[in-house]
């Protein structure tokens, strides 16, 4: 059973469906801040409702969408430095090991 588990190919995530989930995922957590969480603290009277033609919903949503991709993306230039630099150090270690004769 191992060896049918080792034997699958792992297919290699496309560059587009990731930033396409990235965009996905920033646009619904943006309107979970925006609208859900304040509508129920609206219906649970915690928050008073907006006049008409005065709702600040869509800029907070419009923020919080920037302020995530903003994150998304510096935390993969964080994450690719790191990886280069680490990949580097690792064929620095072995430009400068001693080849062994057999």
């Amino acid at each position: 059973m191992s060896d049918e588990m080792d034997a699958l190919p792992l297919r290699k995530a496309n560059t587009m469906n990731v930033l396409v989930l990235l965009l996905v995922a920033a646009a619904v957590f943006s309107y979970l801040g925006a609208y859900a969480a304040t509508n129920a603290l609206v219906a649970a009277n915690l928050l008073n409702p907006w006049p008409v033609g005065e709702d600040p919903r869509p800029r907070w949503m419009l923020d919080g969408f920037i302020s995530l991709l903003t994150l998304f993306g510096a935390m993969a230039a964080l994450l690719k430095w790191s990886s280069g630099r680490q990949l580097r150090r690792m064929d620095a270690m072995e430009e400068d090991e001693p080849i062994s004769e057999m």
